[in-house]
């Protein structure tokens, strides 16, 4: 079983182990392996205004709005005081920009709290479903120019690779307009665990991640089998936290992520 032909690895998973495990900041069993992490949903963007109209081209890789732009920069206000080391993010366009105006002070050419480049990482591991036109990416190079404070090393092809994978399997968007990724289970479970050895792997102990509300989904309250266990709770406080609801736009989570046993 692997991801995607080529498009973002070979690596083969069996449906067994966690991918990670997460602890309530308040747990004291935490190990030399263990990091906090604030997840963040995106701001609001264009396709988030009417679900009908978020499948029109004119929502392609979509663009936060005036009312996004403001969520961020009242999240600013709170992500000043939070310590990060680095901030992972998807590659799409809504992400990158609610990182750059969340992360306000990270994101200058250098921090305002301390000495250290904090850098920012675009992961296409960490994007999100892949349905619709709002979920295709803009090319490597149109992203790099518009954002150059991210690292793009990770983004090993200039074009979508997951959007190809599935218009090769159902057409374009105005042939198909119904879920591609959403229903792809197997791909969906690859991809979580993917994105967690990802994160599993920096040397930061301390990190911000910015992605996609149906894709925390899949993860911490999953509608597929395949996908139960993924991730493991370890306190009756972070599965409320991470199970009691799908993340509001702009809203930020904090928890402490550690390998799985």
């Amino acid at each position: 079983m692997t991801c995607y032909s080529s498009a973002l690895s070979t690596v083969a998973y069996a449906p067994s182990n966690a991918a990670v495990r997460l602890l309530s900041l308040n747990n004291r069993h935490r190990s030399a392996t263990s990091k906090t992490v604030h997840l963040v949903r995106h701001a609001e963007g264009s396709h988030n205004l009417s679900e009908e109209d978020s499948k029109l081209p004119a929502h392609f890789d979509a663009t936060l709005t005036a009312k996004g732009v403001k969520q961020c920069n009242l999240l600013a206000q709170h992500t000043r005081n939070l310590d990060v080391e680095a901030v992972l993010v998807s590659p799409l366009t809504r992400c990158l920009e609610t990182a750059r105006l969340s992360f306000p002070h990270l994101y200058a050419k250098e921090s305002n709290n301390c000495n250290q480049h904090v850098p920012f990482i675009a992961h296409e591991e960490w994007r999100e479903t892949v349905n619709y036109l709002c979920d295709c990416r803009s090319p490597t190079q149109v992203l790099e120019k518009n954002y150059p404070r991210v690292n793009f090393d990770h983004i090993t092809h200039e074009n979508d690779p997951i959007w190809s994978h599935y218009e090769d399997i159902y057409g374009t968007s105005t042939v198909h307009t119904s879920m591609r990724e959403s229903g792809d289970a197997n791909s969906l479970y690859n991809r979580a665990h993917l994105a967690w050895k990802v994160l599993l792997s920096r040397p930061e102990r301390q990190l911000a991640l910015v992605g996609h509300s149906a894709f925390f989904m899949h993860m911490f309250t999953p509608l597929f089998e395949e996908l139960e266990g993924v991730v493991q709770y370890e306190d009756d406080d972070v599965r409320e936290l991470m199970t009691g609801g799908r993340f509001d736009n702009c809203e930020l989570r904090s928890v402490v992520v550690d390998v799985p046993i």
